[in-house]
């Protein structure tokens, strides 16, 4: 194990390389806490990855099917805080329901104690774990699969922003290669 890491970080959780320079994790409890919070975050980077070059790749064809104005910023982009798009009233409305849905959903779950929130948990008790597995996939394999590949995504969505901020193209047009 790494001898500078902080004792909450022992390799327990996957992903755990002990790597916490500012010692967010100052306890178990913070520890779980951010973790949840890092393995929904990954949840939705992961989608909105997907879902952003998809969106610059199909949305004018599906809004025309079915007669809707397309919602896509200045230069076929995203829809995002740095691109623009965002007041759109589809885009608007949208948005206000998704965060409204959200608060009312996690609102809920911490209330009932399906997510943690600085209580203690059973022990053996994995952050992000909703109890929803009907595929059984929730191995310690997948664990760290899902981890690494929503750390990824984080970076990703975020350079998504960047790029198409720097460059005025859409993600999909500067680097046409990836889709």
């Amino acid at each position: 194990g790494n001898v500078m890491a902080p004792r909450q970080l022992d390799g327990s959780l996957p992903g755990d390389v002990g790597f916490d320079p500012v010692n967010i994790s100052k306890d178990r409890k913070t520890l779980l806490y951010m973790r949840e919070a890092e393995v929904k975050h990954a949840r939705l980077a992961m989608l909105a990855a997907v879902g952003w070059p998809l969106s610059e790749l199909y949305h004018k064809q599906l809004a025309s099917v079915f007669g809707f104005p397309s919602i896509l910023a200045a230069g076929d982009k995203a829809p995002s805080l740095m691109n623009g798009g965002l007041d759109a009233p589809f885009a608007t409305g949208t948005l206000i329901i998704s965060i409204l849905l959200a608060g009312i959903l996690e609102s809920n779950a911490m209330n009932n104690g399906q997510v943690f929130w600085g209580a203690e948990k059973d022990e053996g008790y994995t952050p992000g774990d909703l109890g929803f597995d009907p595929l059984n996939m929730n191995s310690e394999r997948n664990q760290l699969a899902e981890i690494k590949n929503g750390r990824l995504a984080m970076l990703a969505i975020t350079a998504f922003a960047f790029q198409e901020l720097a460059s005025g193209l859409p993600v999909v047009q500067e680097t046409p290669y990836l889709f």
